[in-house]
């Protein structure tokens, strides 16, 4: 996930918690609750993942005869 990414999920989050805020519906907030749960899952999960990264192999010398 890209910084970008994680940047949007979190703005995704926020705007979730502002909803169920704002929602006059106990199970609208409930499940706005449950959006900003999710999007903070997904930058979580990306934070603890470990990054790859490309790794030449080493060359290997022929014996010596």
């Amino acid at each position: 996930m890209s910084a970008n990414d994680a940047t949007y999920y979190r703005q995704r989050a926020e705007t979730e918690r502002s909803m169920a805020r704002a929602a006059e519906c106990s199970n609208v907030r409930e499940i706005h609750e449950e959006l900003a749960r999710q999007y903070d899952a997904l930058v979580d999960q990306a934070e603890l993942r470990p990054g790859l990264r490309v790794v030449q192999p080493a060359k290997v010398r022929p014996e010596a005869a």
